[in-house]
């Protein structure tokens, strides 16, 4: 496994964003400010790698993950606006973290940029929109294939596992690990299913990727209150503390490694000193919407100081224990 001390820190930048440019851009940011391990859509892997090289940063010090949503998970979804319901408020376009949304100037409705959404669904949920549904789609899985055969080889895959359907999971798994043989995390959500169904299927995974004969790493991602950092409180990140807290003895059983996300933010380093009383316990922390606001708007200087301060701060966690 080639996650190192720096890698505590993970860096979202959103399965459901396509936009190379911006996921790019705030990738070299995180680089700059010390983080070395990234988690993005596959689409923008080639992309990373080229800004990588053209920045001077050395490839081979960071660990790289595409991911990859079961067919329903809502990390692979996409937001559509009716432009036949559409009043033209613009209260969803202030609500959107990626700047997804725009005014179509000439219909006066707003519009969905399909390759920016991550479909967290905070422009619908926060208004109540009837005028926005969603698509679901897996799409990634056929681009991770096409990655492969051009020999660009992503150091892990993250699997988005968070739907009801265990059938549906274990056959979209498979075709992952016909075409991909390394470091494997599954990003599961605790409302799914009873702890000990959650269980049963994290140990029938880990056993078929086993039997695959590879000899990488399998992780576990708690996925809390998804897609909700950008909140900033102590109840958004205590979600998917609690939930990596249910799953410990699991993990420590097999050997496996736990990932924080959905609601990760500035609250969360501490809260796992609080809750986590074995440092060989502690899991790594996934930032994704909360890393993203935080530097978003900013000057250069200012976003680089937050993403430091930021990085800092979880890389250190627990040094200073006594």
């Amino acid at each position: 496994m080639r996650l190192k001390e720096n890698e505590k820190f993970k860096l979202i930048l959103g399965l459901g964003n396509k936009d190379a440019k911006s996921a790019v851009s705030m990738a070299l940011l995180y680089a700059k400010a010390g983080v070395r391990f990234f988690d993005f859509a596959p689409e923008i892997y080639s992309d990373f790698l080229t800004a990588l090289k053209k920045n001077g940063f050395n490839r081979d010090e960071f660990t790289l993950c595409v991911s990859i949503a079961s067919l329903g998970d809502i990390h692979g979804r996409k937001a559509k606006i009716s432009d036949i319901v559409c009043s033209g408020c613009g209260l969803c376009n202030k609500k959107c973290p990626q700047n997804a949304i725009f005014l179509n100037k000439k219909t006066k409705k707003y519009e969905i940029e399909a390759k920016k959404c991550i479909g967290c669904a905070h422009c619908k949920k926060d208004i109540n929109c009837y005028a926005i549904s969603f698509e679901y789609a897996n799409f990634e899985i056929n681009t991770l294939k096409q990655m492969i055969n051009s020999g660009s080889i992503p150091d892990m895959v993250e699997f988005h596992a968070s739907i009801p359907d265990k059938k549906q999971i274990l056959s979209d798994f498979r075709d992952i690990l016909s075409i991909f043989k390394g470091d494997i995390s599954i990003c599961i959500n605790r409302k799914l299913f009873p702890l000990d169904e959650m269980v049963n299927l994290l140990l029938e995974l880990k056993n078929i990727y086993r039997a695959a004969n590879f000899d990488g790493e399998f992780l576990i991602q708690a996925d809390g209150a998804s897609m909700n950092g950008g909140a900033a409180d102590k109840d958004s990140t205590l979600d998917c503390i609690l939930f990596a807290g249910e799953l410990l003895e699991f993990a420590k059983s097999f050997g496996i490694r736990l990932i924080l996300s959905g609601g990760t933010n500035i609250n969360t380093p501490d809260m796992v000193l609080n809750y986590f009383q074995d440092e060989t316990d502690f899991p790594i922390i996934a930032y994704g919407t909360y890393a993203r606001k935080i530097v978003s708007n900013l000057p250069y200087n200012k976003a680089l100081l937050e993403a430091q301060n930021l990085f800092n701060n979880t890389v250190n966690y627990g040094k200073n224990k006594k």
